[in-house]
């Protein structure tokens, strides 16, 4: 599987690139958009930006698999990564208690990643585009992090690491 980090932030992408784990058979890139663009096989964005282009639908719990029929500049398929599960609680929506400690951004990342690799295996290419991810801020150390996290545990899940 290929992986491109995507932004116009030269700080942000120095950030991300400082944090993230270098895998062995897996193939992780950064690239800043204002240099060269990137062509891959699958888009990974927020619900925010992709509902209303793309279709579908909030669903909180996992990661979606929408068909870009728009024929714009982007990749035949997008993905929406998930919320943390949540809850009713005295009348209050809250996370579910065991994902109260786990960082949104680890889970939209590894869950994105799962749902890319069931769909299509490992001969494809992803571009996590920090921007349309909400994840575009240079000095967000615990969001690159996060992030970094999920993709050592997925690369590891599958043995690319």
């Amino acid at each position: 599987m290929k992986i491109y980090v995507t932004s116009r932030s030269r700080p942000t992408l120095d950030l991300w690139s400082s944090t993230l784990p270098r895998p062995r058979d897996a193939e992780l890139e950064f690239v800043d958009e204002n240099e060269r663009s990137v062509q891959a096989d699958v888009f990974v964005m927020s619900g925010v930006w992709a509902f209303d282009r793309y279709g579908g639908k909030p669903e909180r719990e996992v990661a979606q698999l929408l068909p870009n029929t728009r024929g714009d500049s982007l990749p035949q398929w997008i993905v929406v990564p998930p919320f943390r599960p949540v809850v009713e609680r005295n009348g209050k929506v809250v996370v579910r208690e065991d994902f109260a400690s786990v960082s949104p951004a680890y889970h939209a990342i590894l869950e994105s990643l799962r749902c890319i690799r069931r769909e299509f295996g490992d001969a494809v290419s992803v571009t996590l585009h920090l921007p349309l991810l909400g994840m575009d801020d240079p000095n967000d150390r615990s969001t690159a992090e996060s992030a970094g996290r999920a993709i050592s545990k997925f690369l590891t899940e599958h043995g690319m690491s």
